[in-house]
């Protein structure tokens, strides 16, 4: 945004240097991003008197003019101007200036040297007329600069405004800021209406406004004003809306501009004679109607835009821009005035929708003050009044369905303090507030404030807090050093080694957002109580499809698997090592680690001498066991069956870490994997990695010395019922003697017509190696039979000879 440093004054009293008062800004918190000297295109151009005109001795209609510019003496310059007089103010453009392209040079016209050119309007980007040299009015000393003829030598300073502040977007916002900055007051335009020229008809009489949906506009206000004149603008308009950056146009279209820039609140002037029924309807677009608007493109609207309509046809894309149908011309006469309140997400949405952007939109999608409409229609009233004459008719239509009242904030006193580090006492605190404004109602050492409209970005006490540490001065909290927070050191490197470690074996990572759908939960058919459904919802979600944070990395695998698919990928493996989210039982945001993987077709790729392998649940696990392997907690992983929904039954498993489950892996079911529009073989992973962490042993790893001694290895086959596990098993089978027993594996699975129904065969290899001595056959026989009984005895089994 752009500040005129002139007009700003004529608010707020302010004595310092430009460059001073722009450091003093930036460090209050609105960022200077530029200072333009406006004028400068004027720069050597100043006000000289004719002192004499003398012909030129070798021209008949060239003069000899001495100038006086307030030097020593008088400049010789040559004129060829049929309006140049003894005793005039001209603009003179001495030696060094630029008028437009052009650098003015000393130079000789028929052998008399001329120092600087006598200008005419055209030649100093005044207006058209070049028809002879422009004569000033009044008395001016010889030699001011030309710029302040013109009221124009001004400082522009180009500022960043955060889109949380929209009470700076105009000068009086600008100037309250800077009123608490400096430590003084400042004032608002004093709004008046010429009694002789005042209307006698009510503008309720000659207009009615009605609003057909209130959400997207709370507030809309109109006035009427009668027999006006359409013209250029004075002088004074057109400086300072150049100076912000504005073309004028016209008086009308320039005083809305003018207040836009003032108040920081768009407005818009239609022609009443446009207006049918001089009724004002503002509602929701139709599908595919049209409007061409002041830009002259025509734009198909659809029923998420608003419009300004009468009763015929949208007059006005709202919010936005005007329509060409009930532009200002220069045959208009009356006028209505719209000043009005919308709705930001909507205008934020049309304005993208329609790639259309404006300095009304710029302002309507932050957020404007609902309750100051009055104030800004009526300075706007009376400044067109000012300019174009007209009648004002009596009052304004004032539709304000629901008001919008400001917020409450509790402040305490102890707490503004603790975060500033300061010893503010209630009464400091309280001229502080009441210098932005607020409202305050005092309870014993604290305060219960208002916040006014115009302040949208105030919610929470922090808010206030961080308004009285701008007050306060940020150069005087004093500074502390504190050492930061180190981040848990296993947590950083055992999620560096689980990336690392699946990176190594093949698999892309994968990033998503934290947001999610509802509907997912569905899709993977879980259970109205399971604890993944324990959600946290958004407060202002972009869409229902990101209403809520995920609390499981599935869904969006899934995701990234059926986008690769319809790529044409066939073979492939994916992971995301990312947080999710859950209420705690306090109703809080708990954050966990998770981790989840897929792998999607072969496992193994085809080769020219072998054939490619679809991956199975026991890659899955392998995996997993290669991984835990480098976690160091192998010996504290069990397996289990798993009842999670989305997997087929009896091909998955939960993972266990001592006894507590960690995850799950296994392979999909169609009808899930159909939810999701993937039509292929997929296998995945899903492990807690918080859960994981914070029940892994704290051991130390030691170098262990390699055994001298050689195992020993017997086979095992034995006949056990379906429902006993595998792990089940190998753990009774290790816990005869830990220290002599070195690895117990599976190497076959049998179910044959030999086997009993809801029986299977399992063959085990048993290591048995001692690290002191070496093992006879004798021991190794005793201990091979106590094994055999045991499990006879706990699992019922049957030995298999053949």
């Amino acid at each position: 945004m752009k500040i005129s440093y002139n007009w700003l004054k004529e608010f707020v009293p302010i004595d310092l240097p430009i460059e001073e008062f722009c450091q003093k800004l930036t460090m209050y918190g609105i960022e200077v991003e530029n200072i333009i000297h406006f004028g400068d295109e004027y720069e050597n151009i100043v006000v000289g008197k004719i002192v004499s005109v003398k012909p030129h001795p070798k021209s008949d209609h060239l003069s000899v003019c001495l100038v006086d510019v307030g030097e020593n003496k008088p400049l010789s310059v040559i004129c060829g101007a049929p309006n140049v007089k003894e005793n005039q103010n001209v603009p003179l453009a001495k030696i060094g200036a630029m008028l437009g392209d052009f650098k003015i040079k000393k130079a000789k016209l028929r052998g008399i040297e001329s120092y600087g050119v006598i200008c005419s309007e055209k030649e100093l980007g005044i207006s058209d007329d070049h028809s002879g040299i422009m004569v000033l009015e009044g008395e001016y000393n010889a030699g001011t600069p030309f710029a302040e003829v013109l009221k124009i030598d001004d400082y522009v300073i180009d500022v960043e405004i955060t889109p949380n502040r929209p009470d700076l977007l105009g000068m009086i916002g600008i100037a309250r800021e800077v009123a608490v900055m400096l430590d003084t007051k400042y004032t608002t335009p004093k709004i008046e209406f010429n009694p002789d020229m005042s209307g006698k008809q009510l503008t309720s009489e000659l207009l009615s406004v009605e609003i057909d949906d209130p959400e997207l506009c709370p507030r809309y206000c109109g006035r009427l004003i009668k027999n006006i004149t359409v013209k250029p603008s004075p002088g004074w308009v057109q400086t300072r809306l150049k100076a912000v950056g504005l073309r004028p146009i016209n008086n009308i279209v320039d005083i809305t501009n003018y207040i836009l820039m003032e108040y920081g609140h768009p407005l818009h002037a239609f022609d009443y004679e446009n207006i049918s029924e001089n009724k004002i309807i503002v509602r929701r677009a139709k599908d595919g109607e049209k409007i061409e608007l002041l830009d002259e493109q025509i734009y198909t609207l659809s029923s998420q835009n608003l419009v300004i309509a009468d009763n015929e046809k949208p007059v006005a894309l709202a919010g936005i821009m005007g329509g060409v149908n009930s532009s200002i011309l220069s045959t208009t006469k009356d006028i209505v005035l719209e000043c009005a309140c919308f709705n930001p997400k909507n205008i934020r949405a049309t304005s993208l929708s329609l790639n259309l952007e404006s300095d009304s939109s710029y302002r309507f999608e932050r957020g404007m003050d609902p309750n100051r409409l009055e104030e800004v229609i009526d300075r706007t009233a009376q400044l067109i009044q000012l300019t174009a004459g007209g009648e004002i008719c009596k009052g304004i239509v004032d539709v304000y369905p629901k008001k919008i009242l400001p917020k409450k904030v509790f402040l305490r006193t102890q707490r503004v303090n603790h975060i500033l580090d300061t010893k503010l006492q209630p009464y400091t605190i309280k001229s502080y507030l009441l210098k932005f404004e607020f409202t305050i109602f005092e309870k014993g050492e604290n305060f219960e404030v208002t916040i006014p409209t115009f302040r949208p970005d105030l919610e929470r006490e922090i808010d206030i807090i961080e308004e009285i540490a701008r007050c306060y001065g940020y150069k005087n909290i004093h500074s502390k050093f504190s050492l930061p927070r180190i981040e848990d050191r296993q947590k950083r490197e055992t999620i560096r080694k689980i990336r690392s470690h699946l990176v190594n074996l093949g698999f892309f990572e994968v990033c998503n957002l934290s947001f999610a759908s509802p509907d997912v939960f569905d899709k993977l058919n879980l259970p109205k109580d399971d604890y993944r459904r324990n959600i946290i919802e958004l407060a202002n979600p972009l869409g229902e499809q990101f209403s809520i944070l995920r609390t499981t990395l599935i869904p969006d695998l899934f995701s990234n698997v059926a986008l690769n698919l319809s790529h044409k990928l066939e073979h492939f493996k994916l992971f995301e090592l990312n947080n999710v989210y859950f209420k705690n039982e306090n109703n809080l945001p708990s954050e966990q680690v998770s981790l989840t993987g897929v792998i999607v077709g072969d496992f193994v790729p085809k080769y020219w001498n072998s054939k490619s392998q679809l991956s199975s649940f026991f890659d899955v696990k392998g995996i997993l066991e290669s991984l835990f392997k480098i976690l160091h907690c192998t010996h504290y992983i069990s397996f289990k069956k798993s009842d999670e929904p989305f997997y087929i039954t009896g091909q998955s498993s939960d993972v266990l870490l001592n006894d507590v489950k960690i995850g799950s892996y296994g392979i999909l079911k169609k009808d899930v994997l159909s939810n999701f529009e993937i039509k292929a073989h997929a296998i995945i992973f899903d492990i807690n990695v918080s859960t994981l962490l914070s029940h892994i042993p704290h051991e130390e790893i030691y170098y262990k010395e390699v055994i001298k001694f050689p195992p020993v290895l017997r086979d095992i086959a034995i006949i056990v019922p379906q429902g006993i596990s595998v792990a089940e098993i190998e753990t009774t089978i290790n816990s005869f003697n830990p220290e002599i027993i070195k690895n117990v594996s599976l190497f076959d699975v049998y179910k044959g017509s030999q086997i009993r129904e809801n029986h299977r065969s399992l063959a085990f290899s048993i290591t048995f190696q001692s690290d002191k001595s070496t093992l006879t056959d004798k021991y190794i026989d005793k201990l091979f039979d106590k094994i055999v009984k045991k499990l006879l005895k706990k699992y019922k089994i049957e030995l298999r000879h053949r």
